[in-house]
């Protein structure tokens, strides 16, 4: 118990210190307004101080007291009733400590320059009804300031909360999208396959020394392009030799792919969500005929082709697009000069 109410005083934040002194001024600066009606003299600025002291005094008793029940769980059944208990304790003791300090400072109250003017005995507030009204009268102004405080709180949690259920619904996307990537990425084009393998058997039935060669880019396209079920994602590296393979498949089978040049530098070991390069070869294949493909790496992925009019929207670029916003990546496409040149933005 003592550990967490010295834990909760040492969590006192600036913005709340802030609150509870501004309130305190503000209760104290409305008996001031009694002072237009007196004549107080050279006694001002004595009577400034008791009537802004006693103030700041009564809302740090009502603070100390406010901090453990403001710490306590957010989710407890009784915070409420903890928040009002700890309010009125503090009103409670707020009068226990500010009677005994009004009557030892020597500075005189509003109260006593009113009654010396009328020629009257200087106040006294030891009896009963005094101190039962004035606990009343500081516990209500400090539960409406204990129930704002409550409030943002609240209101605080509640926005933490949407923030971790936006950050939990995006993370839930991400792990969906590499789902369906894994599930492209394990994707080989059965027709490719057949085609190819039947290339390979023709090649060794007419004993075509290239035969050999060919059942090799085979065997390395299979390697590449189907599920590595220990990996947990591709490469910048891994997807330049997919499209390679690729390439080469195609030259197999007595196609015209593009010459393939791959320039990664440093950064071949690159993190990369699966098939989102191979797509884009292959959609510039069926648009038009290349002759020459470049791969590139630096601040960003750049994926260039020797031939322009190839930025058109089509539904493969949406696609590739609607996986690239999941990812807080972009994907912008340059025509122009006789090249295309598609640019991926991947976060850092």
């Amino acid at each position: 118990m003592i550990r967490h109410v010295l834990r909760s005083w040492r969590s006192l934040r600036p913005a709340e210190a802030l609150v509870f002194v501004t309130a305190a001024l503000l209760f104290g600066a409305i008996d001031l307004t009694s002072l237009i009606e007196m004549r107080v003299g050279d006694q001002l600025p004595q009577l400034l101080a008791r009537q802004l002291t006693l103030p700041l005094v009564s809302c740090t008793v009502l603070l100390l007291c406010w901090l453990p029940a403001a710490r306590s769980s957010p989710i407890h059944p009784r915070r409420r009733l903890r928040l009002v208990a700890a309010t009125l304790l503090g009103s409670v003791l707020t009068i226990a400590v500010i009677y005994p300090l009004a009557a030892a400072l020597p500075w005189p109250s509003m109260c006593d320059i009113y009654a010396l003017s009328h020629g009257k005995p200087r106040c006294t507030i030891f009896h009963v009804p005094a101190i039962v009204g004035d606990t009343l009268w500081v516990f209500m102004p400090a539960l409406m300031l204990v129930g704002m405080l409550e409030f943002r709180t609240l209101r605080r949690r509640q926005d933490q909360a949407a923030q971790d259920l936006l950050r939990e619904h995006s993370q839930l996307r991400r792990h969906a999208l590499a789902a369906r990537l894994a599930a492209l990425q394990a994707q080989v084009d059965p027709a490719l396959l057949f085609d190819a393998l039947v290339s390979v058997e023709q090649a060794y039935a007419r004993q075509d020394p290239t035969a050999s060669a060919r059942l090799e880019r085979l065997i390395r396209h299979l390697r590449v392009a189907l599920p590595r079920l220990r990996d947990s994602g591709a490469t910048l590296g891994g997807e330049a030799e997919l499209i390679a393979s690729y390439l080469d498949l195609l030259r197999d089978l007595n196609g015209q792919p593009p010459a393939f040049d791959a320039e990664l530098g440093s950064r071949g070991a690159t993190p990369l969500p699966p098939m989102l390069l191979l797509p884009l070869v292959q959609r510039a294949l069926l648009l038009g005929h290349p002759t020459r493909c470049w791969l590139k790496a630096e601040r960003s992925i750049t994926l260039g082709f020797d031939q322009e009019g190839l930025c058109s929207e089509d539904a493969e670029i949406a696609s590739l697009r609607e996986r690239l916003m999941v990812l807080d990546a972009t994907l912008v496409c340059t025509s122009g000069a006789g090249r295309t040149e598609f640019t991926l933005r991947l976060p850092s």
